[in-house]
């Protein structure tokens, strides 16, 4: 845990001047960071600003603090979507916290042709442990805005009447396909703040419909090679090739 993060019914006062701490994360910062009263802690306030608070009060299962937020602080992220084919349970609950540590401000979760239908009635998806996976993703990467969740059970109905509608803001959009790189210079790839749309498929891939569907709605193939890749590799991949064009510091050299 490299923030603790603050639901704004924690703050008795209401002024985001002093916070009360119980449960997992005031054990977390007792037992593994060692906060005792006058440690400094880094805090965020989810859907809020960064800051860092002052343990004044310490108890085993119980933290009281002092705090103080930079405005604006951690509110800065690109609205990018991703879309992912509903993987296995366990990959799920990894590709959700990857993805929330990534920063994507929107997750579409997809059943394309090759995702079991029993995925969508995974324990992963019940709203607690959705919640507990994304509050996860925020806290290892420093952010604190929980993204938006979307299930979409039937693929071409969501591709033909809702994408476009959805991804109005995206004009950056990749689908994570295997293929052979293509020669020359792309310029389509996200600069500074261009919001950006990732599709990853499920392990077995998406089928040629759904690459040719998705490419006929302004998806370019972005790809790592010939090779098929598990599907947290292919999202942490792709994502940093493609975040890293928005400073000109990488890019995607196969799409």
């Amino acid at each position: 845990m490299n923030l603790i993060l603050l639901d704004p019914t924690e703050f008795p006062d209401g002024d985001r001047a002093r916070a009360v701490l119980a449960g997992r994360r005031a054990r977390h910062a007792s037992e593994v960071l060692g906060a005792t009263p006058g440690t400094r802690l880094r805090v965020g306030v989810l859907d809020g600003p960064l800051g860092t608070a002052e343990v004044v009060v310490s108890a085993p299962d119980r933290l009281e603090l002092a705090c103080s937020f930079e405005s604006g602080a951690g509110l800065d992220t690109p609205q990018d979507t991703l879309l992912l084919a509903v993987p296995r349970p366990k990959v799920l609950a990894r590709c959700l916290e990857h993805a929330t540590a990534l920063g994507y401000r929107r997750i579409v979760l997809l059943r394309t042709w090759h995702v079991d239908r029993s995925h969508l009635a995974s324990r992963v998806l019940e709203p607690s442990r959705l919640r507990a996976h994304l509050l996860a993703g925020l806290e290892q990467a420093r952010r604190t805005r929980l993204p938006e969740i979307q299930i979409e059970p039937l693929f071409k109905p969501f591709v033909e009447d809702r994408l476009e509608a959805l991804l109005a803001a995206q004009r950056h959009r990749f689908v994570g396909h295997p293929g052979p790189a293509t020669a020359g210079a792309d310029p389509g790839l996200p600069r500074g703040e261009a919001a950006l749309a990732l599709a990853i498929g499920p392990e077995r891939g998406f089928t040629t419909y759904e690459v040719e569907a998705l490419r006929a709605r302004g998806f370019r193939i972005a790809s790592l090679g010939q090779n098929p890749l598990r599907v947290e590799t292919a999202l942490a991949a792709l994502t940093g090739r493609l975040t890293g064009a928005r400073t000109g510091d990488a890019g995607p050299d196969r799409t």
